[in-house]
């Protein structure tokens, strides 16, 4: 009898393997969908779990991109589309598809993968650890008001338009934020509202969009928004629903919030996932109009390669430590002096004595700079 296993899935089979992971994540389950997600997934980087009998059961893939860290950028794996049908869990196929995948990127030299986990307790045991929070902000613009006088021009665009100031917008965002990583076109094209997730109905009937533009006329901020017109008791309580707001400046994004805020019949705006370190309470005379809600963990961290990790890390102090990571499947596992500066970093192999000893994890949660080290380690 044939045993269960886990390989690299051939493009005739990604139709299926797509079915499967809307089976498990439940989404939608039909043709379009699978075929949809067939024209956008990389075969060689999507391994599928196959029962004894030969059927997909299970699917992991993940795409190239690069990563925002303190100080520079690192090649990295966003590891997407990892389930397994409800009917064959419990019996491995997640863990042989997790191993499988890491060491295929391993394999290709990227020293970091990243994930945004479903739920907590399952990406630990590979060795990810929740490196960067995010939430939902609610915003009231009956009580909001900006502590600085406005400045620059919104304009409002059309979703063409909004398409290319938001990837321009975005990347001026990710190269100052930590976590950020580098999108494919089909991300912008989504949030634009000019299509959508393979099997998700297309509706941009509510989509609107803006950007804003410095003193010298350079557009530096973008934002992507549905409105919901909703009325009570013969009085406007409308929602705009941010899809996505990235400004190359905090002052770019207290514009795009303040534009927002003066919309007509709107009461609310949400915006999710946003930092937990959001300035926006601070922008505001009285923080409180800005609502944290839903808090969480968002980007989990998979340390593969500790000296090509830290390769770009920087900071602002020298420090430098000798590190012992504990890491059950062997990637990270060593003993490493970690020196940063404000100049570069230098990771060696030492055989001294440790002054701290992480699990893998951890060091996943406290590369990108949201996790102290020391309440890890204490």
């Amino acid at each position: 009898m044939a045993h269960p296993t886990v390989r690299v899935l051939r493009q005739d089979e990604l139709a299926t393997a797509a079915d499967v992971v809307n089976h498990a994540m439940l989404g939608p389950v039909n043709d379009e969908a699978a075929s949809g997600w067939a024209k956008i997934i990389d075969a060689e980087r999507s391994h599928g779990a196959f029962a004894p009998d030969g059927r997909i059961v299970g699917l992991a893939r993940y795409f190239p991109t690069d990563l925002t860290i303190p100080g520079g950028q690192v090649a990295a794996a966003g590891v997407t589309a990892v389930g397994v049908l409800s009917t064959h869990r419990r019996q491995g196929h997640l863990t042989r598809l997790m191993e499988a995948q890491l060491q295929q990127v391993r394999g290709e030299g990227v020293p970091v993968a990243l994930l945004v986990a479903a739920e907590w307790p399952i990406y630990g045991r590979f060795g990810y650890g929740p490196a960067v929070d995010g939430c939902t902000i609610h915003l009231d613009t009956a009580t909001a008001r900006f502590r600085a006088e406005p400045t620059g021009s919104i304009e409002i665009v059309d979703l063409p338009t909004l398409r290319i100031h938001l990837e321009v917008a975005y990347e001026l965002w990710r190269a100052r934020t930590p976590g950020g990583m580098r999108r494919d076109a089909l991300v912008f094209d989504s949030l634009a509202g000019l299509s959508s997730w393979p099997g998700r109905p297309h509706d941009s009937s509510f989509r609107r969009g803006a950007v804003w533009r410095d003193g010298d006329g350079a557009v530096l901020g973008a934002v992507s928004f549905k409105v919901d017109d909703a009325w009570h008791r013969s009085r406007p309580a409308g929602t705009a629903e941010v899809s996505i707001l990235v400004g190359a400046t905090t002052e770019a994004e207290r514009e795009l919030w303040r534009f927002l805020c003066h919309l007509d019949w709107i009461r609310t705006v949400t915006a999710g996932v946003r930092g937990v370190d959001d300035p926006l309470p601070l922008l505001l005379e009285d923080g409180r109009a800005a609502h944290r809600i839903d808090q969480g963990d968002f980007v989990w961290a998979r340390i593969l390669d500790v000296p090509g990790a830290f390769a770009a890390r920087r900071s602002p102090q020298p420090a430098s430590a000798i590190v012992e990571v504990v890491d059950p499947l062997g990637f990270a596992s060593g003993r490493w002096q970690i020196s940063l500066g404000p100049d570069g970093s230098e990771v060696a192999a030492s055989t001294a004595e440790p002054d701290v000893t992480l699990p893998v994890g951890s060091l996943g949660a406290a590369y990108l700079g949201g996790r102290s080290v020391r309440r890890l380690f204490e």
